[in-house]
Formats: structure tokens, sequence, C-alpha cells
């Protein structure tokens, strides 16, 4: 690979729904641009991009893969993201590090609610976004329904560059609107094309599309909409400049259309990304973030004159060990550099620069300010890190991490591999922010927290894989809240213990009342005159702490209390801390339990996605969940329903969505709040706790 400078850089986000044909596209683009020598198949489980078992397993991807081709004396970085919901946090740090976007769409499924998603997300940071259409060889493939739902459903900006010639299994070329030229493709799948005049038959429609096409263009720039409007034309180099300002600005969306999966119109869209996308010259400054100790924003203006800074957009594990992928927001860099992990304000040495197309490295000969490339074996740096010069002081913006929507618990089936299994979990949520592990501190299981089910069970296949571990997968951890709803006052805690020598003695007064919803825990010191000495009342709040930590009722944590100790009494000889610690958390269980407690589950704001037929059962199911609809949304042939649901109902919910929408359904959801647990529910709950005490015990 040759050393590019930045404005022979073009850098792009390859987004659409799951199974819309990003990567076959991205093999299409990598054997087009000669940078493999055959043509992937994800049905037959050999391409570059998806190269993780999981990803054959599934026949989709589930993380974001990176390539570069070289095409038209212009390197362009293609990312390949996931379209399945569970991982679109990958979408978003691949949106961060692009210019510019390709949204796939199936010629046959029309814009899917991935599809609206990940091109709102693109539309909202500002990036130059095409779209291809493609499975133009399938039956029922139609590009005018498809081009229609488009302008409804993404941009009315939205433009056709190509018309097809023949339809579905018929389909053999397209034509291109620009050069009036018919493009038929070749059969031997190298991308090339043979130049043709229009057929007769598409004449007048060729002309009322481009006549279309044309204005589209002039009416995104001032002086050349009024040469239009005066001339009623403009010339090539007219078109062909005011195309790719209109791109840029995000004030035309150009359509193109192929099949990916025998490298039919592939050319056509590399010639439009190399020409027309934007390079990472021409965009503004990038968000980032001061260390200081309060720290501000600041603007990173990309400067290759400038100090470096980096970004990690990804990471993954293979033989060499973890490779980083990242972005050169500002300055350059050729390798064998120190640097400084301001996030984590850990001291890093970057190595050989490595330029990735899928697993396969190669040498990078220098990264020049916007171009993308990944290291080897860095000791510290996580998905999300930033890397500077050695007395950088900035981290760039990343994506917000989206919150866990779901837990599960998982267990060795081997007695003793609980710490390798928190090693390797700890490892994946190293390369994939949006997994979080923690401890239960009731049942001491580790939990695996992610966006959803699929998510978590991915991460699991992967574990297994790389350590050979064996996990049990319990059932998904609820994470109730006890609470109190009266106020009690003048619960006495004591505690004395008296075993010869020296004996242990503590005793407490409080005043225990509910605090408002979401206000934790607020500790109020009113004694005076001595009753306790001070250097008991830390002791005290924590042991307060420490018993709301443990719950009372179902041992869960105790949310929203106030707490006001007013006096108590101590020994001179027999009084320490620790019997203060447990003169508080005797005081606490006792007021609890007289403070009317109960239990609060987190309610989740879930939208489900499903075609319009399949809406009346799905609600149905969500009143069934105890759940509150809050309203509808049509979107083409899709039916967004949002609705408030308790997390328990929703536990099991992928598999159920699937069966109830012949898999064409898909959900999101996150914590809205939290509600008290209906009393009939929280009988069983606190049952099914106390039981599984009396088992530990």
């Amino acid at each position: 690979m040759k050393k590019y400078e930045t404005p022979d850089i073009r850098n792009v986000a390859l987004i659409g729904h799951k199974g819309a044909g990003k990567t076959s596209l991205a093999e299409a683009m990598l054997f087009s641009g000669k940078a493999v020598n055959r043509l992937g198949s994800v049905l037959e489980h050999n391409t570059v991009m998806d190269f993780e078992p999981e990803e054959h397993r599934r026949e989709m991807s589930v993380a974001t893969s990176i390539a570069f081709v070289e095409h038209a004396k212009h390197k362009i970085n293609m990312l390949d993201t996931p379209g399945e919901p569970n991982f679109f946090f990958s979408v978003q740090q691949a949106i961060h590090v692009c210019e510019g976007a390709v949204l796939v769409i199936s010629a046959v499924d029309g814009v899917q609610p991935g599809a609206e998603k990940a091109f709102n997300h693109a539309h909202d940071k500002g990036l130059a976004t095409a779209i291809f259409v493609s499975k133009m060889e399938r039956e029922q493939a139609d590009l005018d329904k498809v081009m229609a739902e488009i302008k409804d459903n993404l941009s009315p900006q939205a433009v056709a560059l190509q018309l097809p010639i023949g339809k579905e299994a018929e389909f053999k070329g397209v034509v291109d609107l620009l050069t009036e030229k018919a493009l038929l493709f070749k059969a031997d799948g190298s991308g090339g094309v043979d130049v043709k005049e229009v057929p007769g038959d598409l004449k007048d429609q060729v002309a009322e599309a481009r006549a279309a096409l044309i204005e589209e263009i002039a009416s995104a720039d001032d002086d050349l909409l009024e040469k239009y409007l005066e001339t009623g034309e403009l010339s090539e180099p007219e078109i062909k400049d005011g195309l790719k300002k209109a791109i840029e600005a995000g004030k035309l969306v150009p359509v193109l259309c192929g099949i990916p999966t025998s490298n039919a119109g592939t050319e056509a869209l590399l010639d439009l990304i190399a020409d027309a996308f934007p390079s990472p010259a021409d965009r503004g400054p990038v968000a980032g973030m001061t260390t200081d100790v309060e720290p501000a924003e600041v603007e990173i203006e990309r400067d290759e004159g400038q100090p470096l800074i980096t970004y990690v957009f990804h990471t993954f594990a293979d033989q060499m060990g973890n490779i980083s992928c990242l972005r050169v927001f500002r300055g350059r860099i050729d390798g064998d550099t120190p640097v400084l992990n301001t996030s984590r304000d850990a001291k890093e040495r970057i190595g050989s620069l490595v330029a990735l197309t899928g697993r396969k490295h190669e040498p990078h000969p220098g990264a020049a300010c916007g171009d993308l490339f990944a290291v080897v074996k860095l000791k510290e740096t996580r998905t999300g890190d930033t890397l500077t010069a050695e007395k950088g002081d900035i981290t760039v913006t990343g994506p917000a991490t989206p919150p866990p929507a779901i837990s599960f618990a998982v267990r060795g089936k081997s007695k003793g591999d609980e710490d390798k299994i928190g090693q390797g979990l700890n490892r994946l949520a190293a390369e994939d922010p949006s997994l979080t592990i923690s401890v239960d501190q009731t049942s001491k299981d580790t939990l695996v927290s992610g966006v959803g089910q699929v998510h978590i069970e991915v991460a699991l296949e992967m574990l297994k894989r790389r350590t050979g571990l064996e996990v049990e997968l319990l059932p998904p951890k609820v994470p109730y809240r006890e609470t109190i709803r009266k106020k009690v006052s003048n619960i006495e805690g004591k505690h004395k213990k008296q075993t010869g020598g020296r004996g242990q003695f503590g005793v407490c007064y409080i005043d225990v009342e509910p605090a408002a919803r979401g206000e934790g825990f607020d500790f109020v010191n009113d004694i005076f005159g001595g009753s306790i000495p001070r250097q008991f009342i830390p002791s005290i709040e924590k042991g307060l702490r420490a018993r709301m930590d443990r719950g009372v009722i179902a041992g869960y944590p105790l949310v929203d209390v106030k707490v006001r100790l007013f006096d108590g009494k101590y020994h001179d000889v027999d009084s320490d801390g620790r019997s203060f610690e447990m003169a508080g958390s005797k005081g606490m269980q006792a007021a609890v339990k007289e403070a009317s407690p109960c239990l609060l589950e987190p309610i989740m704001m879930t939208e489900v996605t499903v075609p319009d037929e399949c809406m009346g059962d799905v609600i149905g199911d969500m009143n069934s969940r105890r759940g509150r609809i809050q309203g509808t949304d049509s979107r083409g042939k899709y039916t967004v329903i949002k609705a408030q649901v308790p997390m328990a109902e929703m536990l099991r919910y992928s598999s159920d969505l699937r069966s109830m929408s012949q898999a064409r359904g898909e959900f999101t959801m996150e914590v809205s709040h939290y509600e008290e647990v209906p009393p009939n529910i929280a009988e069983k709950v606190i049952a099914e706790a106390k039981m599984a005490e009396d088992e530990d015990d």
C-alpha cells in the first residue's frame, strides 16, 4: 500500500438493516478494486469482512470490520457495520470516524427499520450519504417502489443516478443518467461493464429522470440554480462539481443499484465515492474535552501540523493479540511513537502501523490526518479511548455508550472457573463498551449486561471459543429495588456483645422517611451534646449504607431513603467503630420493617417495529405483559409501537417477538424509571428471594 495524503482519503461506513447486503457489497468493492482475488459469499462463509465464527454461524455481522481499496488514485477506507439492532453502538462508532456513508437497501424488502435508524443517525452526524439498492435480480425487486419509500421515509432529496435495464431475473445493467450511456454488466463478476447506447424504449424515461437529477443538483446551489433557470442546462463540469457539493452538504442523496453477490454495479459506486464524497479535509472540527480537573469542551481542528490526536473506534482479538483500530483526527503518525492514553492517563507505545482488510494485516506506511490504521498489543487501551502526543490533554468525545437493557447471570459449568470467566468477560468488555460485567452482591453470580439477548448470547459464544470455558446462562436478572412508604421515628439500633474481656457496645436512634424517587440516600447528623462521639458518626453512616446495599425484605438494594441520626449511647471502653457500624445496620433494618416497605421494578421504554399486519397481535401481547401503550407511528409498511413495560415481562421477549412477526420484527428498550411492584407479584418475588437465601444458608 502506498502512502496517501488527506485529500485523497475517503472514509465510508456501510450501513443498513440486517440482511440488506452490506457485507456482500463490501466483498464486491474489494474484489472490484483488486484488493482480494475472489468474491466472498456470506452464504458460503468465506467472506473477508465477516471472519468471526459467530458471524458465519448466524450469517450476519456482529461487529464492524475494516478494509481499504485503492480506486481512481484514492484510498477508500470501508467500515462494514452490523445491521442487527443489538450492535447499533458499533454502527455509531463507525459513523463517528467517517465522512460518508452508503446505506444499503434490499430491492425486495424496501426501507426497513434498521435502514431508517442508521440513515437518520448518519444524517444527524452530517455525513455525506448515498443509497445502494441491492438484490435487483430477485423476484419482486422493484426500484420504483423502493424509491418512493426512500423519499417518504428517509429523504425527499433522494434522487436516482441510474435507471435499471431489465427487471428481476432480466436485470442486466443500468443507464447512467449523467453520461446518458447504458452500462451492461459483464457476466464474469469482474465488476466491469460494456458501454452502449440507451435502449430506445427507455429514452423518454431517461430524459425525464435526467432532468429531475439536474434540477436537484442545481437546487442545491444558488448560482447553479440561477443559471439553470435562465438557460435550462448545465455544463458537464458544473454538473459534476454541483453533485459533489450537494452530496457533501447533505442536500442530495444519490441512489444507485446493483447485485453485490455478482459484483454488478460496484464500479459506479466506487467512482461516486472517489469523485463526489468528501475527504477528511472537507469536514469541520470534532468535539473533545480537556482532561483538566474541571473538564471543558473544546473543538479539535483537523490540522496535520498540530500534535497527534487519535481515537480508538474498534478493537478485536486475533492470534497476534488485541488489535486496536484508530482514526487520526489531528496530526499524523508514522509508527514507533510514544503516546499518552488521555482517557486513562496511561502511557503507550505505538509500534508498527497496520492496514487491515478484514483480519488480514499488511504494513501501513504512515497515517495522514483523517486516515484509519491499526496497531497490535496496546496494553491499557480500550474502545472509545483517545491516544495523543505524549503531553496531550484532550479526549475525543465519542458516541455515548448505551445503558444496559438486560442482564443475565452466568456460572461456570466446572467449579473453579469463576476467575477465568470473569477475566475473559472483562476482555470482551474492553472490546465492546456496551457490554458490562458486574457481580450480584446477593448471589455473588457474575452478571453480564448488554443491549439485548442476542448481544449477550454472542458475547458468551465468543467467550467459549476463545477460552474453552463452558458457561451456564441463568435466567435474566431483574434489578429490583426496595424502598419505604411511610415515616417512622425514634427507632433504636443497638449492638451489644459481651464475651469476656472487652465487649462491643453501640446504640443509635434514628428517624427514617421516604425520599423523592431517584434521590437515593440522604443522611442527616443531628447529634448534639456528645451522646455519640464524633469519630463514630461515619461508622454509623457506613452501617446504614451497608444495610441499604443488602436490602431488608428481599435482598435488593434499598433506595430513596432519608435518615436522621439524633441520639445514641456509648461506652468508654466497649464502644468502637465496628460496634456503631453494626448499630447503624440494625437500626436501618428495624426501621424499614416498620416503614411499610415495598419493592420497585424497572419500567422499560420499549419501541417495537413490526409489519403492519402484526400490529394487533403485538399490542395485545404488550397489554398481557402489563404494558402501557404510549402511541404508534406508521413508517411505510411498518408500525412502531411505543410502550412502557416492566422489565420482568420482557426478559424473553426476543424469541416471542420473532414468533409473532415471522422474524420480521425488532425492538429496542432502555430503563425509563422505577415503579412499585403490584402486591401479588411482589409477594412472589420476596418468597423466591427468601427461598434462595435459605438454600444458600
